[in-house]
């Protein structure tokens, strides 16, 4: 039986305003009086449902999605007040706050949208859509379906955001009393069950993916993303922070209430696989697949550089066979901006800023070339390149090298050797960068471009703000078809990826292994990934290149396989952020971010670890949720705080 309590309806409507963007989904209703005007006819309420999807969080957004702030990447601004400051980088360094919170999904203050606004909306839609005397049948059972899944995704990202909260299934009258609005968070288990359910029921009204015109309708929820993403609610309440989570033991309310089930409950695994596999079978049905390079510009190029591009473009190519669901609503020019490496001497060193730059913690995440973790390669430890990773490597680029490394120039030995996902992802000192306008590298014609991270150097410090902090660009977040020149750059558009296949395939293997051990199927789902981009399945490669080629046949050995999987396969597409809170692993965002010595313009001094400046914090307990807003307390004293706030 659903759990169903309350919150106050303090407005008939609450309207925004119009986004800046021209994304079919942010049409808002302005000037609306009264809810009946809102629904009188079919144009009317049209509006009002896409002002329903005008609170989805900014995913993607460079600067205003938390989880695009992680262990991956260290920004260079905003060390002691200096220079722009992103809100999602003020979380990472530990600046959240009781009194004014950052991202403030909750009550929609500082860069971000209340979920709860969202959630009331979508409660005024669903009471009133049938008065609409001009809607079809058809149409009015669609909208119905993508309001239903609006208002429990909005739960998700608000149960992802504070733990345990209020199930908002109706909206108050004016005239509700004081004890009806004060209301509890509930148990996170009844939580859960309200979203999936609710996902569930919007699954029967929905389209099927292809019935969603791109062009006019575009990000519009349809069957394939509310069954993909009713699966990822199951994994993520399958994950220790949900499942028997003993460090919020004593999250007990008034009532005494807690709400934080004790008893781990491996049959959580069982059914979140179960929902993976009903995706995925459903995605295979209606033509989804691992994305496979297609395009007419690179179809006869290096075999190379289609490998790489076909990963590039898993991400970038729009609305291509492997997305599942696309976000129209982000900054893609700002995200290109702060991602893309300088290839040219620009006359505005702001039209690219690198400032979106990774760490070399995560550069040595990736891979060695035979697919599997650098430290465990057999050839790295017994070539000594695990131990001398840092060193500059005493011979130049070789001949067999340079379609990875410019020919007969030095780089660190961290650089070589690596895999095809390490090349297509990262920009690196002296690396090749397919891209940004040079997509040919045969024997005839070799159009291609080279980083140069030394102080100085074209991709590197050269005062001003044009640059990275690390000495490292992410080359994956934006198209190999984007091109700088002298005076323009210009950036390919995509919808930036809320959730693709690979997810939902390792999401799959997780719950599998989770609920079963290293059984075969397992292997299938990362050994598609793999096969992808190169490389030889799991169990091949640990057997002949690991130093531990039994980890794979062991649970605890396949989790760890898993999540570093995920960590490569999903760099900096905002999942590594959810993925360290859901498996309790926040204190991986205790290690001070290191890159190299971007103000050495010799290779001598460039190669040289530092540590970049960071305010010391320390990530615990209470950092896996963030704390209600105090005043929100004294309102309503049947809101207990989070842990450790």
């Amino acid at each position: 039986m659903k759990k169903t309590t309350k919150i106050i309806l303090l407005q008939l409507i609450t309207l925004v305003s119009l986004w800046s963007c021209s994304d079919y989904l942010d049409v808002i209703p302005d000037n609306i009086a009264t809810i009946e005007y809102a629904f009188r006819n079919r144009n009317e309420a049209e509006k009002y449902l896409f002002s329903c999807y005008s609170y989805r969080p900014d995913v993607g957004s460079v600067d205003r999605d938390p989880a695009m702030a992680s262990d991956e990447t260290f920004k260079r601004y905003g060390i002691n007040g200096a220079g722009f400051v992103w809100a999602n980088t003020q979380i990472a360094r530990g600046f959240q706050s009781l009194t004014s919170p950052i991202l403030n999904t909750w009550d929609g203050e500082n860069s971000s949208k209340s979920a709860w606004k969202g959630i009331r909306e979508c409660n005024i839609f669903l009471e009133n859509v049938d008065q609409v005397p001009d809607l079809l049948d058809f149409e009015k059972k669609r909208w119905i379906g993508e309001v239903k899944f609006l208002k429990a995704y909005y739960h998700y990202y608000l149960l992802k955001s504070y733990g345990p909260i209020p199930i908002v299934d109706k909206n108050l009258p004016i005239n509700a009393t004081t004890e009806e609005v004060q209301v509890y968070r509930e148990p996170v288990d009844e939580v859960v069950k309200f979203i999936v359910d609710l996902m569930a029921e919007a699954v029967e009204d929905l389209p099927d993916a292809a019935e969603v015109i791109e062009g006019t309708e575009a990000g519009r929820i349809d069957k394939l993303i509310a069954l993909s993403t009713r699966a990822k609610v199951l994994v993520f309440a399958a994950s220790p922070l949900f499942n028997g989570n003993g460090d919020y033991a004593n999250m007990i309310d008034n009532r005494g209430v807690q709400l934080f089930s004790q008893t781990y409950d491996e049959n959580k695994w069982v059914l979140a696989a179960e929902a993976c596999k009903e995706a995925i079978d459903e995605c295979h049905a209606q033509g989804k697949s691992l994305y496979n390079l297609i395009d007419p510009l690179v179809l006869t190029a290096d075999p190379i550089f289609q490998l790489q591009t076909t990963y590039r473009e898993a991400i970038t190519a729009r609305w291509n066979q492997e997305l599942i669901w696309g976000n129209t609503k982000y900054d893609n020019n700002f995200l290109a901006k702060a991602s893309t490496v300088r290839l040219v001497r620009l006359e505005n060193q702001n039209d690219v800023t690198s400032e979106y730059a990774p760490t070399i913690k995560f550069a040595e995440k990736y891979y060695s070339s035979n697919g599997v973790p650098i430290e465990e390669d057999i050839d790295w430890i017994n070539n000594a390149w695990y131990s001398d990773r840092y060193k500059i490597r005493e011979e130049p680029a070789q001949i067999e090298e340079e379609k990875y490394v410019e020919l007969n120039r030095y780089t660190a030995n961290l650089h070589f050797n690596r895999e095809p996902r390490f090349y297509a992802s990262i920009g690196f000192d002296k690396g090749v960068y397919y891209g940004s306008g040079y997509y040919q590298f045969s024997d005839s014609q070799r159009d291609v471009k080279y980083c140069d991270f030394l102080k100085g150097g074209v991709s590197g410090f050269q005062g001003g703000s044009g640059y990275s902090i690390t000495g490292y660009s992410v080359k994956k977040l934006h198209s190999f078809k984007n091109a700088q020149t002298r005076n323009a750059v210009s950036t390919e558009y995509f919808p930036f990826p809320i959730l693709r296949l690979a997810d939902l395939y390792l999401l799959y293997a997780e719950a599998l292994n989770e609920a079963n051990g290293p059984v075969d199927e397992v292997f299938t789902y990362l050994d598609l990934i793999r096969s992808r981009v190169g490389l030889d399945g799991v169990k091949e490669s640990w057997l002949n290149h690991s130093t531990n080629p039994d980890k794979p046949n062991t649970k605890n050995g396949l989790r760890e396989i898993i999540h570093q999987e995920r960590a490569i396969e999903l760099a900096f597409e905002g999942k590594r952020f959810w993925d360290i809170r859901r498996w309790k692993k926040i204190s991986v965002m205790n290690d001070q971010p290191q890159g190299w010595n971007i103000q050495g313009e010799v290779k001598e001094d460039f190669y040289k670890v530092v540590t970049l400046p960071q305010i010391p914090i320390f990530f615990s307990t209470k950092d896996y949720f963030w704390p209600i807003k105090e005043s929100n307390l004294n309102v309503n004293p049947n809101l207990i705080q989070n842990y450790g706030w």
